[in-house]
């Protein structure tokens, strides 16, 4: 530490410790601010050079700069407090606890959201070979932004490792600035908040089916502000016929039997209190239930695989080769395609030896198989399937063992899905300082559940996958991760430290080929999607519940 200078005019002075200095002062200036830069010479000789800011008599500023030489006998650091400071900095340095099955068990969850449930019907409407074309190419698609998104969050300054926290609008402000920045949050929210209502909605409904088919399911009807207008309904599967049984409509709280008004259900409490806790979760935390929801999906996939195989009712007269509707395919498809959104807050959390591309590679490949294996049998085997399949396999068609499998499904795939997402958008708000952690679980956490309270329109629930997909999902997931990851490659002479093609493009000019070309396809898939809703002229089917 400097010592204290001695008013005077001589410009030398020894002190009482021994230390010799020169130093010049004026009783008339008074300093303002002072910077220190020190550097240790050898043989324990120390210069400092010291830049003061002075301010005169007369309030004006005046500059001074002087050296001050020492001889310190003071010795060096010890060993033991340099070996000391140096376990402190390994203290201090973040170190990822997420390994390489949670790291998988997250990239599935996030892959296998809500949308997945409206894939049976959107091989009945589309058909086979457009449905499972369009799931292949838009998971190509998705893997290489995934990939280049990581890229380019390890260009920044000091992050090849992934060390900094770098999510995903924080990346935007870095190469294109604040604008930039907030316009990406907004995005990014909307996104979240978009597959975060689906899930909780699909929830909510099948926890409904699940106590009205065991027990009774209970709603409060709001038709209007007086008290007048409040009504409570309840529901059992007494009130289905033995044809909506066999055909999978025995539904809660349909269209036909409920009059207009928004309901609040039971299925919504529950599942709100069972999602809740879990999204106040931070991400290292969340990830055991990942793996405990991945494990969960693998095992009721199989089942579902294996019973529908078995259907007797399985028939190709449930759907066509070729289709004969494909206004939301590249809408409900893409939206099954958010990895992106939870690449960034991986990264920073994984372990250092979790290979990224691995990971993308595996994550996306399973979760195409699931979803064709799951979607494709699916609707072979039910004729009429809800936009929901879990309500059509909870109707008792298939038996208690569906039921049951449907039920744990839900909660555990679709469930655990929910708080993933409302994680992820709190990372993003408050891993930049934009906002609070309580502003964050406001926006992240509470308001989703708020909203699918009221969201009481099955119709309503499948455009949101269809417009929320091609609106925020295509935005946030496909189209600007390759707009940030041309500016950086053009703009930027900085490799990064993920091998996106392999080796196969291994120099600048060849990358950037390649994310022009990845943008023209991403560019066509959104026109499409686009072009099919605009042209859609299906409203939602009466099999449509209220919720």
């Amino acid at each position: 530490m400097l010592p204290s200078f001695i008013n005077n005019s001589n410009p030398s002075s020894t002190l009482s410790n021994g230390i010799a200095t020169t130093a010049t002062e004026t009783s008339c200036l008074l300093p303002i601010e002072s910077k220190l830069n020190d550097q240790e010479a050898g043989n324990g000789d120390c210069h400092y050079s010291n830049h003061v800011h002075f301010r005169d008599e007369n309030g004006g500023a005046l500059e001074s700069t002087r050296t001050i030489s020492f001889a310190s006998s003071s010795p060096r650091p010890t060993l033991f407090r340099q070996l000391s400071q140096h376990l402190q900095r390994l203290y201090d340095r973040h170190v990822g606890k997420i390994g390489t099955l949670g790291s998988i068990s997250i990239a599935v969850n996030s892959l296998t959201g809500p949308a997945m449930l409206n894939l049976p019907a959107t091989f009945s409407r589309s058909g086979i070979l457009p449905t499972i074309f369009t799931l292949i190419f838009v998971c190509l698609l998705s893997a290489f932004c995934c990939l280049h998104m990581a890229n380019t969050i390890s260009k920044v300054p000091g992050n090849d490792t992934f060390a900094k926290e770098i999510e995903y609008s924080e990346a935007f402000r870095f190469f294109w600035g604040p604008k930039w920045f907030l316009a990406t949050q907004g995005l990014f929210l909307c996104c979240i908040t978009c597959l975060n209502i689906s899930s909780i909605v699909d929830v909510s409904q099948v926890v409904d089916t699940f106590c009205g088919h065991w027990m009774q399911t209970h709603a409060l009807q709001i038709n209007g502000l007086t008290a007048a207008d409040l009504k409570w309904v309840q529901w059992d599967y007494t009130q289905c016929s033995d044809e909506q049984m066999h055909e999978g409509l025995c539904l809660p709280f349909l269209k036909e039997t409920i009059e207009s008004g928004i309901l609040i259900t039971m299925g919504n409490l529950i599942a709100s209190g069972v999602i809740l806790p879990l999204a106040l979760m931070d991400l290292k935390d969340n990830a055991w239930w990942q793996v405990v929801g991945f494990v969960v999906l693998l095992a009721t996939s199989l089942q579902f695989v294996i019973q529908f195989a078995l259907t007797p009712n399985l028939s190709l007269r449930n759907t066509s080769w070729m289709g004969t509707n494909w206004d939301d395919l590249f809408g409900v498809v893409v939206f099954n395609f958010a990895l992106v959104i939870a690449i960034p807050a991986w990264l920073y959390e994984r372990e250092p030896h979790v290979p990224v591309a691995k990971v993308i590679h595996v994550s996306s490949v399973m979760s195409t198989i699931l979803y064709v294996a799951v979607g494709l049998l699916g609707c072979l085997a039910m004729p009429n399937v809800s936009e929901n399949m879990l309500e059509s396999m909870m109707s008792g068609a298939f038996g208690t063992s569906m039921q049951l499998g449907s039920s744990i499904f839900a909660l555990a795939i679709i469930g655990l899905g929910s708080p993933l997402f409302s994680v992820l958008a709190r990372l993003n708000l408050t891993g930049s300082g934009l906002c609070s952690s309580k502003q964050a679980n406001l926006l992240a956490v509470f308001l989703p559940h708020f909203v699918s309270w009221f969201l009481t329109d099955g119709g309503a629930v499948t455009k949101l996958l269809s417009w929320g997909g091609i609106v925020f999902t295509a935005l946030v997931a496909f189209l600007l991760p390759i707009l940030l990851a041309i500016h950086v490659v053009r703009d930027y002479k900085k490799d990064g430290s993920i091998a996106v093609y392999s080796g196969w493009f291994n120099t600048a000019r060849k990358e950037l080929m390649s994310l022009y070309v990845l943008l023209v396809l991403t560019v066509v898939a959104i026109t499409l999607a686009i072009i099919g809703n605009l042209t859609a002229t299906n409203g939602p089917s009466d099999k449509e519940t209220i919720k």
